[in-house]
């Protein structure tokens, strides 16, 4: 993560940019006004409504674009839109989401790329914001500085950062005022600013998970000071693609199903997309369970299907409307919440093997304010405080903005990957993995591996890292005498690994290497 570099005297803006799978947002705020943020919520084709994220959509019709909520939803409309567009930014993460992979053939379709892509959307929605910005703050604004908090899921890999960071290039987002930031280390720095201060001492264990439209990002962080507060990462973050839209994708399976059940055919298009938009915005957000506050059973939803009032009555459906269970609701609910309690369960074992005891469940981000999501967490771990903060939705933006108001609060990191480089090591005898070197006339090993950061250390999981600390090495280089005045700036493959344990040599496994190259002298 790099740090800001202060170039001048000029009041400093804050923005946070959180770029998501179904929904983006963007919160603001003086770097010398902490605490004082605030969120965009009027967003270009909102019709007024207020709404503190926009939709992570794009189209390109000919030489226009639309994005967010100018996308119309009509037959035409929906099978030029792009979706789950930050998901093609980690290959890992966009297969399991069926618009991802339809997204990526029309990307192809357009002679475009998914950076290219994102790059777009995030230009359009910098530039709107940016327009906030100038109402907000008149003529002040031009002689402003800007920086920028750009959330990325904790799970995500170093290539997908990289990419992340073009496509912000591509929306014109200068290198020099940008910060990538975990989406789960800003939800941290949110929540626990919103708890009471007497509610947390010094080394609380917090597990925070992130479940928002796409996927779910689970961290546990260690309070290591209150005042100011400070914490360090006490796991390895973990992920996945678990959030709120597979419950949209089971919703559209069930209906479909139960559909074609009752009257042997295909839902017609426009009757789904009504259902859909039912589903999410009067039944998704509010289930609580099959039982109401005192214990009966719920009636069922009445989802309405226009267009559909001639149909037979049939098992689920009566003049247009399908009637849906509680219980069809929670057997979609059930299987993604299991998947998120599994990633809690992960980090309960990594603080076991720690010997740390969890103080709370922090839950954030759109699927994270569901109320049957707090019950069931509740329930499957019991002894253990679930929370749902404030504002959970927008909980990622505003943290970003807090922190560039108060600096970076996370004083150690767990290592994701194995860091190092190749080296040569001597050796006595000549063989088929060694070679001379004619400088030093000896025999040398040219594919050892020298691992700088190491997943594990004294066989606990997740090496921490003092990120105030730059960590520095001892080596040299054997050079031509003819190059020592013109040529003493080398370029290094810096590789990265994801094994439990770094390999001995880069050659001699099967386990898969990336690289980075870098210079120094």
């Amino acid at each position: 993560m790099s740090k800001i570099t202060v170039v001048d005297d000029r009041a400093r803006l804050i923005v946070g940019l959180d770029f998501g799978t179904t929904w983006s947002g963007v919160a603001f705020g003086m770097e010398n006004c902490s605490g004082d943020i605030e969120v965009i919520q009027a967003w270009p084709g909102g019709n007024n409504r207020t709404t503190e994220k926009v939709p992570t959509l794009i189209s390109y019709r000919g030489t226009k674009l639309a994005w967010g909520h100018q996308i119309d939803y009509t037959d035409e409309g929906s099978k030029t839109t792009i979706q789950g567009l930050k998901l093609l930014l980690d290959e890992s993460q966009a297969y399991r989401f069926e618009p991802a992979r339809e997204s990526k053939v029309l990307i192809e379709e357009l002679g475009k790329t998914p950076v290219g892509v994102a790059g777009d959307y995030l230009e359009n929605v910098v530039a709107f914001s940016m327009e906030i910005l100038k109402r907000r703050f008149s003529t002040a604004f031009k002689a402003m500085g800007i920086h920028y908090f750009l959330t990325v899921p904790a799970a995500w890999s170093d290539k997908a950062k990289d990419l992340t960071l073009r496509a912000a290039r591509l929306a014109r987002i200068p290198a020099t005022a940008l910060t990538l930031l975990s989406e789960p280390e800003a939800a941290a720095v949110y929540a626990i600013q919103t708890m009471q201060p007497n509610s947390i001492k010094k080394n609380d264990c917090l597990i925070v998970c992130d479940a928002g439209g796409g996927t779910v990002d689970i961290i546990t962080y260690q309070i290591t000071q209150t005042e100011p507060l400070r914490f360090a990462e006490a796991t390895e973050g973990a992920g996945a693609v678990c959030g709120s839209i597979m419950l949209d994708e089971q919703f559209e399976a069930l209906l479909r199903r139960i559909y074609r059940d009752d009257f042997e055919k295909e839902i017609p298009h426009h009757a789904l997309r009504v259902a859909k938009q039912y589903w999410q915005d009067y039944i998704k957000p509010t289930y609580k369970g099959v039982l109401d506050e005192e214990g009966f059973k719920e009636t069922p939803y009445q989802v309405p299907l226009p267009g559909l009032t001639d149909l037979p009555r049939a098992k689920n459906f009566d003049h247009g409307i399908w009637f849906m269970e509680h219980e069809q609701v929670k057997g979609i609910f059930d299987p993604i919440v299991e998947e998120i309690e599994d990633l809690i369960g992960d980090q309960l074992l990594r603080l076991k093997q720690k010997t740390l005891p969890p103080k709370a469940i922090l839950l954030v981000g759109g699927l994270g304010s569901s109320e049957y999501l707090f019950r069931k967490l509740r329930a499957s771990f019991d002894g253990i405080e679930v929370m749902q903060p404030k504002s959970s939705w927008s909980a990622v933006a505003r943290g970003a903005v807090l922190r560039g108001q108060e600096g970076n609060q996370v004083d150690n990191r767990v290592a994701r990957c194995n860091y190092g480089i190749k080296h040569w090591s001597p050796r006595e005898k000549p063989s088929l993995k060694t070679q001379w070197c004619p400088y030093e006339e000896k025999w040398y090993r040219t594919d050892c591996m020298t691992w700088y950061i190491t997943k594990v250390r004294t066989g606990i999981p997740g090496m921490s890292l003092d990120t105030n600390e730059p960590i520095s090495f001892d080596f040299y280089r054997t050079v031509p005498q003819a190059d020592i005045d013109t040529n003493l700036v080398f370029r290094t493959k810096l590789r990265c690994n994801h094994s439990s344990k770094g390999p001995l040599y880069l050659n001699s496994s099967k386990l898969a290497f990336g690289f980075y190259t870098v210079s120094g002298f």
